[in-house]
């Protein structure tokens, strides 16, 4: 089991060494919650929200549970405890490597695309009152005529 888990921690090591840096964007949140779910929420700026917690719980129990029937039952029992928390590490994953992919989780991007968004409302209206003020000055002409 130790040599397995070795192999596949050095296994991520060189992937992630290896991989471009278009597919880098997430793959450090996504091997931190690999190894230890909830890391990669943290990384995210995601640390108080309802999910990690829910995380956080389900691998303290996992690893309870993982550690009592190995310890009093043993034999294949032990799927019981190590079910979900391979389940476990492998959501946090890939729900870390998501959410930092999607880059919402960012407040300074948040902020940015919020000023945005206004200044693009404030230029929609003052292009919607100069059209006004357009249509006016052009009936007001005809009306002279």
């Amino acid at each position: 089991m130790k040599k397995t888990f070795a192999c596949l921690a050095a296994f991520l090591l060189i992937f992630a060494s290896l991989t471009t840096p278009v597919f880098a964007q997430g793959a450090k949140e996504f091997g931190a919650s690999l190894l230890l779910p909830t890391t990669g929420q943290a990384m995210n700026g995601q640390i108080g929200a309802t999910k990690t917690k829910i995380m956080a719980g389900i691998e303290v129990a996992a690893v309870t549970t993982t550690i009592l029937l190995a310890t009093l039952v043993g034999g294949g029992i032990i799927w019981a405890g190590l079910g979900p928390l391979l389940a476990n590490h492998a959501w946090s994953a890939a729900d870390a490597f998501k959410t930092a992919r999607s880059g919402n989780n960012d407040p300074y991007i948040q902020q940015q695309l919020t000023s945005a968004q206004r200044t693009l409302d404030v230029s929609r209206q003052n292009r919607f009152d100069r059209e006004s003020d357009i249509r006016q000055r052009l009936l007001k002409a005809g009306e002279e005529n």
